[in-house]
């Protein structure tokens, strides 16, 4: 088939502050500006909506049959910052066996932890071998829904849509050593941090840390001799392996921990910055 028929790939992140729209001729960045009365991610699609705009896909998906305008239309990959997504893992039950069931207890244990708004969520659990925890993924409904439809404006299919923090674990999963290890993920001011046993996970745990706070790596400290306890596992000589554009902020003021920065979460996305590198390139 000739070369111009292959269908284009575009990934896109969105996160509260910034998209940034990665093609095989480059990458771009928006900022995003937040507004008070709407969805916290009503503001990222717009600007996902003015980015493929002003770089319409490069395909000859008009000129050509509809079933074969489809089969060359660019395939558009959404990887979605942590605030747009909720973490939960459930612990295995050998009762509960069939995806049905799975799927009806983690939208019990939602409801339970978040109220009512969870069932405006789309709830994706990750398939995992009898006796294993499974990870729970919640993400809006309605931002879903509009992803769907901005995809379609374009004339792109939606390929897929995942966490950056579930992105960024399969992209570093090599790195991930065996026994317990953590790996986390520091991106715009928000901390997605699991635990895991020979790469199994064993917790899971999502929330707001402003890297330039000094008690920030006291607070992760925190978090993971928590998530430890809670999870019956000793963690004195575990690693953390930590991802994220933010992650250079924390890396030398996390106590009691040895940690390994990684770099950005996925190859096509900003890298981690310390405080120094900042401040020399202003």
């Amino acid at each position: 088939m000739n070369g111009t028929l292959l269908p284009e790939r575009i990934d896109a992140h969105l996160a509260p502050d910034e998209i940034v729209l990665h093609r095989r001729t480059g990458s771009c960045r928006l900022a995003v500006y937040p507004d008070p009365d709407a969805p916290s991610w009503y503001a990222a699609l717009a600007a996902l909506d003015r980015a493929l705009h002003a770089e319409a896909p490069r395909h000859p998906g008009s000129r050509l049959p509809r079933a074969l305008a489809t089969a060359v239309a660019p395939r558009l990959h959404i990887v979605l910052a942590g605030q747009y997504a909720r973490w939960l893992l459930l612990p295995w039950q050998a009762e509960i066996a069939s995806p049905v069931e799975v799927d009806a207890l983690a939208r019990l244990r939602l409801r339970e932890i978040y109220g009512d708004t969870a069932r405006h969520w789309q709830v994706s659990c990750a398939e995992r071998p009898p006796g294993e925890a499974t990870p729970v993924c919640a993400i809006d409904k309605e931002l879903l829904d509009g992803l769907r439809a901005l995809a379609a404006q374009h004339g792109c299919r939606l390929e897929s849509v995942r966490p950056l923090f579930a992105a960024a674990a399969d992209h570093w999963r090599k790195k991930l050593p065996r026994g317990v290890v953590w790996f986390g993920l520091l991106d715009k001011a928000h901390l997605s941090l699991g635990l895991l046993h020979d790469r199994r996970w064993l917790a899971l745990h999502s929330e707001s840390i402003d890297p330039a706070d000094h008690a920030a790596g006291e607070a992760i400290a925190g978090l993971m001799a928590r998530s430890a306890l809670a999870a019956g596992v000793a963690t004195d000589a575990a690693r953390l392996l930590l991802c994220g554009a933010d992650a250079g902020e924390c890396v030398t003021t996390l106590p009691g921990a040895a940690v390994s920065p990684l770099g950005a979460a996925l190859p096509w996305l900003p890298a981690a910055t310390t405080g120094k590198q900042r401040e020399s390139a202003a």
